[in-house]
């Protein structure tokens, strides 16, 4: 089967040569590498270019006219996509040389597998490794990983593993493509929805280097950062109707501990007014909708209380 990679990037001139250079040099060549530029105002273009004149057969390369934001660019990209296997990275980060290798043949020999994940390191900008993510030693999920994805396990989900996954295509097309009005945790929105009718391997391998650039948070408020967080989980609810009562009890207990981890946030920055309005808005609507009463009480307490002490 042919595999196809993908990149995705805006304003990465300085990493942007590596990344692709990580692409032409693994062990598995790929059929095809596309490279999708959302808009850049730097030397992008110019380097994008260079490559495609030099591998015309190879390289795919679509330069948007404006910034479409990486959903929508990553939709486009994959639609362009010659392979029936795909995996990806963006523009600042690098596949290790067998990555392809280890995983497709992770792919195509694990019965009943739909999408394959394996270790990363974070790199810092000078490309130095900080830390591996592992899951090796914590028992990874295998097969219907579904409910560890909607609670965004970290050992594997959303900031662990899943990090450039390889997945069939058909899987990702079932799943309904990324949801071009997700702003952040697009990706992790898709595999909620890929995961609940997809199997998954674990490939213990080290394949991808995720460059880290900065310490904080890459969203630009904690507003915008837990607001889209609580979009998606209300957005995918209706997924949770087929699971046992347990399992939606398990759920609700890992997503109440990080809504109490926002509202700390909150109550410590006395963050209640004007920006934060929507954040707050979609806390009060997902606990209402989740039924955690217990949490609704806490939470109106606990704003009134700040609101006279502002």
């Amino acid at each position: 089967m042919k595999i196809s990679v993908y990149i995705t990037s805006f304003n990465k001139e300085k990493y942007l040569e590596k990344s692709i250079v990580s692409v032409l040099n693994q062990s598995l060549k790929p059929y095809d590498l596309v490279i999708i530029d959302d808009f850049s105002s730097d030397n992008s273009r110019e380097i994008i270019t260079a490559f495609k004149n030099s591998y015309p057969d190879f390289i795919k390369t679509v330069f948007n006219e404006q910034n479409n934001g990486v959903a929508r660019s990553r939709n486009q990209a994959i639609s362009m996509c010659g392979g029936e296997i795909i995996t990806y990275l963006d523009g600042d980060d690098i596949f290790y040389e067998n990555k392809i290798k280890t995983e497709y043949d992770c792919l195509v020999k694990s019965a009943n597998t739909q999408v394959v994940y394996s270790n990363f390191n974070y790199i810092d900008a000078n490309g130095t490794p900080l830390k591996m993510f592992s899951s090796e030693n914590d028992n990874p999920p295998e097969g219907n990983i579904f409910k560890n994805t909607f609670m965004r396990d970290y050992k594997v989900s959303s900031g662990g593993n899943y990090i450039y996954e390889m997945f069939y295509k058909s899987s990702y097309q079932n799943a309904g493509e990324y949801d071009e009005s997700i702003n952040i945790w697009e990706d992790w929105d898709l595999r909620i929805r890929m995961s609940k009718n997809s199997n998954y391997k674990y490939c213990p391998e080290l394949n991808s280097a995720y460059r880290k650039l900065n310490s904080g948070l890459h969203v630009s408020s904690i507003e915008t950062h837990y607001s889209e967080q609580l979009k998606i989980y209300l957005k995918n609810k209706k997924l949770l109707n087929n699971l046992s009562k347990d399992d939606k009890t398990i759920i609700k207990n890992k997503i109440y501990s990080r809504l109490k981890h926002f509202l700390i946030e909150i109550l410590i920055e006395k963050k209640i007014e004007g920006k934060n309005v929507n954040a707050l808005g979609y806390l009060i609507k997902f606990l209402m909708v989740f039924r955690m009463k217990k949490a609704v009480g806490f939470f109106f307490r606990n704003i009134f209380l700040v609101k006279n002490s502002a």
